[in-house]
């Protein structure tokens, strides 16, 4: 005899609801476990909309009778039921009455209702799963998530990819298209809950996918937490994110590559800009040219490459740290305050901190190289300090410096 998963068993004594008989008959029923159907219901003739991971959003109650939601992730079930032809709906309270009696003997606990939702949740050996029934009397849907962690199935970049990202395995790249020099905008969030525009200019390419033929889609969330969990494994900055879209930005040979990810559960659309490094091409300026502007305005800019999105100092640093070197060796009572600034992309307070980091990293190179520490002090203005417009590369690329100013 076959033995029932607990969850599925318990179902057996549910007044009015018609239980799976267990998980792996579940999934070709038109029912959604651990949940079952009213008999006078009928499931959609497409079947339940299922998926290995998506996520939803939940009402959950508070003491206060307000009510708040919490996203849950996992594997994904919907159905929804309408009353079977020559039979009459029955009352939301009765509907809902019986999804309530059914949870109470699956052991699951109600932590939502009102006159058209129910909402529970059911905890065994510490693994929850999570149901929603909607009612309209004429029309119930139920959602179930079975709380998993995601799993990261994205391939590896080949044939008509990006070269820096692969794709979900159920779908297919078009044709891509390959522009020498374009421009997109990219969205980068505000850190206030909304977002601004930035347009960036570079080498394009853009490649379109779409769900191959009877493979299952993946969700929309499924689909941007692997383009998500992949561009950080590059230390990529992820710029922008919603229900539908993903924007960052990361640093490759040398060049700064924006990536925009949009998502429609059955096609994927990928661009991605090559911005053109105009960073790398300012040349450090002389101990001499340093100590002539600092005399005559009091501060001077230094164009220092660091990795991408850190503090660290690239290796190409070391001919402007030199030359900051030779600067204090030649006048002893000179103090600097060593200020870092960002460009802004990014969130404000992210910018803050990294350019104070990165002010940091300057100083310690400085002390390494026989500087006394208390002649140097380190601050970051992040982007309240801009010399350029940000709208453009040259304008980023000046933006993002350090500045020497006379203490």
């Amino acid at each position: 005899m076959t033995k029932l998963h607990p969850i599925l068993f318990a179902c057996a004594a549910l007044s009015g609801l018609a239980p799976a008989s267990s998980l792996h008959a579940a999934a070709s029923q038109p029912d959604c476990a651990p949940l079952g159907s009213l008999p006078t219901y009928a499931a959609s003739e497409d079947g339940p909309t299922r998926r290995d991971y998506n996520a939803f959003d939940f009402n959950v109650g508070k003491a206060d009778g307000s009510g708040d939601t919490t996203r849950i992730a996992g594997r994904f079930c919907q159905q929804h039921y309408e009353p079977k032809d020559g039979t009459e709906p029955l009352s939301n309270l009765e509907i809902l009455d019986n999804y309530r009696a059914q949870a109470a003997h699956l052991g699951a606990g109600i932590v939502f209702s009102d006159d058209n939702d129910i909402v529970g949740k059911l905890t065994s050996d510490g693994h929850e799963t999570w149901f929603k029934v909607y009612s309209e009397e004429t029309a119930i849907d139920v959602t179930v998530v079975d709380k998993q962690p995601h799993r990261q199935v994205l391939t590896g970049p080949s044939g008509n990819d990006y070269p820096l990202l692969g794709h979900m395995p159920n779908y297919v790249a078009g044709a891509p298209e390959k522009r020498n020099f374009d421009q997109l905008d990219f969205a980068v969030d505000d850190g206030a809950g909304g977002s601004n525009s930035v347009t960036v200019q570079g080498a394009k390419y853009t490649v379109s996918y779409m769900i191959a033929d009877g493979a299952q889609p993946n969700s929309n969330p499924d689909i941007l937490e692997n383009y998500r969990t992949a561009l950080q494994q590059m230390d990529a900055q992820i710029l922008f994110a919603d229900d539908n879209n993903l924007d960052a930005r990361l640093q490759h040979d040398g060049k700064s590559i924006w990536i925009k990810v949009y998502s429609e559960d059955t096609e994927i659309h990928l661009d991605a800009i090559e911005e053109k490094a105009f960073a790398a091409t300012i040349q450090p300026a002389s101990a001499d040219a340093l100590k002539a502007a600092l005399d005559k305005d009091g501060h001077v800019a230094l164009y220092v490459n660091f990795d991408f999105n850190k503090a660290s100092l690239r290796p190409d640093a070391k001919p402007v740290i030199a030359q900051v070197v030779a600067l204090l060796q030649a006048n002893p009572d000179l103090k600097l305050d060593v200020s870092g600034n960002t460009d802004n992309i990014g969130t404000h307070d992210y910018n803050v901190k990294l350019s104070g980091e990165r002010a940091a990293s300057v100083v310690a190179a400085l002390v390494q190289a026989g500087i006394a520490a208390d002649r140097l002090h380190a601050d970051g203005n992040g982007p309240d300090k801009p010399i350029a417009d940000n709208t453009s590369a040259e304008g980023r690329a000046r933006n993002r410096r350090v500045e020497l100013v006379k203490m």
